[in-house]
């Protein structure tokens, strides 16, 4: 009896203990799927859909760039690429292997694809097979599609600048944005994304660009779609009008040919660019599509520096152009009238030094309106030495020199110095000879063309100021930003004694560029001329001869400069000239300027102009 109730004790224990393992187990199942069916319900949808919906991003269609006639100058051109997801990664060889069957793919392209592959296990993304397809290969996968699991076909756009080099500097160009930059701003996540990266392109990239639209499709495990689930359209950039004259432009270009240099012509009225031609120049087609290291190194050390915007950006010493700038501030300051004369033997005495005029002879006296239209040396001299280089300085920053507009035109590196600029760069004291230099354009001082164009604006326009623009619409409305003018600090009397000057640089027989004169007398035009020298000429040298242009190594000759306007009694175009170790700025400058304010005339007005001399 004991025995039997002791074996039925031993068999109760055994089934508690195999119903609590049991309990333990059970409770266990059921925790764990309460955790996942409910504490981490969203992780795990999470998970699921990142592996059957796919999230695309729809381009926006870049906004374009029209001249101020409205003909495209930047437009959109669709291309075609393939693209591998990231969920099919598990028939990644034998799908490439198909495709390769179907299409030609170069050594570069696959070792490319092998790299990105690795991206493709990180990112959980896409990879790019092989750019920029032909219709003839977009056929054939298209027909092949079912059978190419993962693979897609990418539509895109890169930019096509109708007029290739013409503006290259102007409207810049695009690129792809760079994984490396998707912490800046996620806008950049997106493949295929263009940015723009100089000129217009890149300081009117918010206009230009628009906003992404996006796509979520859901697709099956084979990487294949299966039905869309949401979609927000994209919205196209806004298209921005320049105020650049297309007809203009080409023209502008073409005259200058071969030269290295720059030509502006500018609206006398409101500062309008009516053309900025650089030389030389580039095609922004070429970054259209991805440039490897090696080609964009052989563009950087491309002879001339053809990236250089040189118009706005290039850096010259005016040389006899700044000339007007000293005649105005010795008006200003009362220093001088416009019938007081200066006796010019051929040089200028400082201490034991003398300071040449380019006239060996010299001009004898001369009084302001006569030492301008002669371009003496020595009579600008005189001028600088009383007013002293503070005093200069302040006038050429009136006159816009040194000056901000806005972030195309960006902020001018030219050098206007004066006394605490050569304390502050040199730790040194500013020496009389050295305004000597200033007063006629050479020693420190350095300037852009658009600066020598919107200081003859700031001087013919009757006491006003002008401001640079290059924008005159975004998606149809008038900018009118710069439109405005704004008193100066001169009397117009000064001023116009100065314009006279100008006037007989051209239209008098000892003026130095007489030769470039019109009969027209609806359209005289008015200018000054400038030779800026890139070299020491020794003592020697003068006492044997000066060596002319021609005979100096290219990198030692003078540059040429011209500024001007037409026509004299109502000026409506402004233009800036400079031809790099090209010689006289008469000879050389002085002649390609009268062709672009004529040309001017033509293009905007509809009337031609009779270049013949009188």
């Amino acid at each position: 009896m004991l025995n039997e109730k002791k074996k039925k004790n031993k068999v109760l224990r055994r089934v508690l203990l195999v119903g609590s393992l049991k309990l333990l187990v059970f409770s266990a199942i059921i925790g764990r799927l309460y955790k996942l069916q409910v504490v981490d319900k969203d992780k795990y949808k999470t998970l699921s859909d990142n592996n059957r919906i796919n999230l695309r991003f729809q381009v926006p269609t870049r906004g374009k760039i029209i001249d101020s006639k409205g003909n495209i100058i930047a437009d959109n051109k669709t291309v075609y690429s393939l693209t591998y997801n990231y969920t099919s990664l598990n028939n990644f060889h034998s799908t490439l292997e198909r495709l390769t069957k179907l299409i030609n793919f170069d050594d570069i392209e696959i070792n490319s694809i092998q790299e990105n592959i690795k991206k493709l296990v990180y990112n959980k993304n896409y990879i790019v097979l092989k750019e920029y397809i032909s219709w003839t290969e977009l056929s054939i996968i298209y027909v092949n599609l079912v059978d190419l699991p993962g693979i897609n076909i990418k539509t895109s756009s890169i930019r096509e600048y109708i007029r290739g080099s013409f503006f290259a500097h102007t409207i810049g160009y695009t690129s792809y944005s760079e994984d490396k930059n998707t912490q800046v701003s996620n806008d950049l996540k997106i493949p295929f994304y263009l940015k723009g990266q100089n000129g217009v392109e890149k300081v009117y990239d918010n206009y230009l660009k628009g906003v992404p639209g996006t796509e979520e499709i859901e697709v099956n495990a084979s990487g294949k779609f299966v039905r869309r689930l949401s979609l927000i359209k994209s919205k196209p950039g806004k298209d921005i009008q320049l105020t650049i004259n297309s007809e203009m432009q080409a023209f502008a270009n073409t005259t200058l040919g071969s030269n290295i240099g720059a030509a502006l012509v500018v609206d006398a009225k409101n500062g309008d660019i009516l053309c900025s031609a650089s030389s030389p120049s580039y095609d922004p087609n070429i970054f259209s599509k991805k440039l490897n290291v090696e080609s964009w190194n052989k563009i950087l050390n491309t002879a001339n520096a053809p990236l250089i915007n040189r118009p706005i950006k290039g850096l010259y010493p005016p040389g006899s152009t700044f000339k007007p700038v000293v005649a105005l501030a010795a008006l200003k300051y009362g220093l001088i009238n416009s019938e007081e004369k200066i006796f010019c033997n051929g040089m200028y005495t400082l201490g034991d030094r003398n300071f040449h005029c380019w006239k060996k002879g010299g001009h004898g006296k001369l009084n302001l309106l006569d030492a301008m239209a002669q371009s003496c040396d020595t009579y600008f001299y005189d001028l600088a030495l009383r007013l002293g280089i503070d005093k200069i300085a302040h006038t050429a920053k009136l006159l816009g020199f040194g000056k901000y507009y806005d972030d195309f035109f960006g902020i001018p590196k030219s050098i206007i110095p004066n006394k605490k600029w050569k304390k502050d760069n040199f730790n040194e004291n500013w020496q009389k000879g050295e305004t000597l230099n200033v007063g006629i354009g050479q020693g420190f001082l350095l300037s852009t063309p658009l600066e020598l164009a919107i200081m003859t604006g700031n001087i013919i326009n009757k006491g006003h100021i002008i401001s640079p623009n290059i924008i005159k619409s975004i998606s149809g409305e008038n900018i009118n930003t710069n439109k405005i003018i704004y008193e100066n600090n001169f009397e117009i009397e000064h001023l116009n004694i100065v314009k006279k000057a100008m006037y007989k640089v051209i239209n008098t027989p000892k003026g130095t560029a007489w030769k470039s004169r019109i009969a027209d007398k609806d359209y005289e035009i008015a200018g000054k001329t400038g030779t800026s020298q890139v070299r020491i000429i020794t003592a020697k040298e003068r006492e044997t001869g000066i060596i002319k242009n021609e005979d100096l190594p290219f990198e030692k000759r003078d540059h040429a400069l011209f500024i001007g306007f037409a026509p004299y009694n109502n000026p409506k175009y402004i233009t800036a000239v400079i031809l790099e170790h090209a010689g006289g700025g008469a000879s050389q400058a002085a002649p390609l300027a009268k062709k672009l304010l004529i040309a001017a005339r033509k293009f905007i007005e509809g009337v031609d102009t009779d270049p013949i001399v009188s």
